[in-house]
């Protein structure tokens, strides 16, 4: 009984938050508080992982299962788990759109419980809640954090600040009113450390960290053109992926190496890669170009249904790969 009422409450507060519009910050962290509520047969958990410098909180969502169940059959590996985040850059609206709607995706849904079983998720909806909440108020397309670093220039961009080969010079900027900013020095923000800090502590096998736009899936290493050892490995999964997204809606998405048109240092992805996760991935989301960040709210579902068959067909590849 106490089963049907949890999940009559959760469907009710499900349907009143709005997965077709870009919900204000203040809306995104009521919805998110319904995830402490640990019932239902996808158990989850709301955690602070850190704070920002307006001293807003970085709220992350844990998914699991009570039981601990391992990666299909991949005999002999004991349950890993995965990080995906959202809102790196502020104007990224779709990318946050996407880790709500796929939080909703894994608590109400089989194919979503398929995926818990394999895996526990640590879901970021908002990286860098400084910058949306600019964003979402003035600046709609604002890029970087909001710590100042002087009267005049505010922000760092987040992804070009993790510790990999951290370098203004290699696609980053030593200008601090650059939106390419890099920091002044490596990990110098309070996201890019609460984000660190996590990688570090969990035993992660994926990071997903979902962006706009693009439509592609890219894979370390960023900082230079050479090849990571098991390049081959991030492609095949890469190109499940897109081929997947790509099926749902015809809208095509592609797959490459990050550094096959220009290098970067410093990427998030690149560190996750250096720090043991083995299946580090930015997802670039709709469109190409023609709404760029400013994508339509009326493409909002059909970019997060697309991309959640993208995250499935992902999952499959990587557990075939651990075996």
């Amino acid at each position: 009984m106490n089963q049907i009422i949890f999940v009559a409450f959760f469907l009710q507060i499900c349907f009143a938050f709005d997965f077709n519009k870009y919900n204000a910050l203040d809306k995104i962290e009521k919805y998110l508080a319904i995830f402490n509520r640990n019932q239902g047969t996808v158990k989850s958990k709301v955690e602070i992982i850190g704070k920002t410098f307006e001293e807003r909180s970085i709220y992350m969502v844990k998914m699991f299962t009570k039981r601990k169940t391992r990666c299909g059959s991949c005999k002999g590996k004991s349950k890993k788990a995965i990080l995906v985040d959202g809102g790196m850059h502020a104007r990224d609206f779709i990318s946050h759109a996407f880790v709500l709607y796929f939080l909703n995706f894994l608590k109400t849904t089989q194919a979503g419980f398929y995926l818990v079983k394999k895996f526990d998720w640590y879901l970021i909806p908002v990286l860098n809640p400084d910058g949306y909440e600019y964003a979402n108020n003035f600046e709609r397309l604002w890029r970087k954090n909001r710590n100042p670093f002087n009267e005049t220039c505010i922000g760092t961009d987040l992804n070009r600040n993790y510790g990999m080969q951290w370098d203004p010079e290699n696609g980053g900027s030593r200008n601090p009113c650059n939106e390419f900013y890099s920091g002044p020095f490596r990990f110098s923000e309070l996201e890019s450390q609460a984000e660190r800090k996590l990688m570090l502590k969990k035993a992660f096998i994926g990071y997903l960290s979902i962006q706009s736009f693009g439509q592609l899936w890219i894979y370390p290493w960023g900082f230079t053109k050479d090849p990571v050892p098991d390049k081959s490995t991030l492609d095949k999964c890469a190109k499940a992926a897109a081929a997947a997204a790509t099926t749902r809606h015809g809208v095509v998405y592609n797959s490459r190496q990050t550094s096959e048109r220009s290098t970067l240092g410093g990427l998030s992805s690149d560190y996750a890669k250096a720090a043991g996760i083995r299946f580090p991935y930015e997802v670039l989301l709709r469109d190409k170009g023609t709404f760029g960040h400013l994508l339509p709210e009326d493409q909002i579902i059909a970019t997060c249904e697309e991309t959640t068959d993208a995250v499935i067909a992902w999952v499959n590849c990587v557990c075939a790969e651990m075996m």
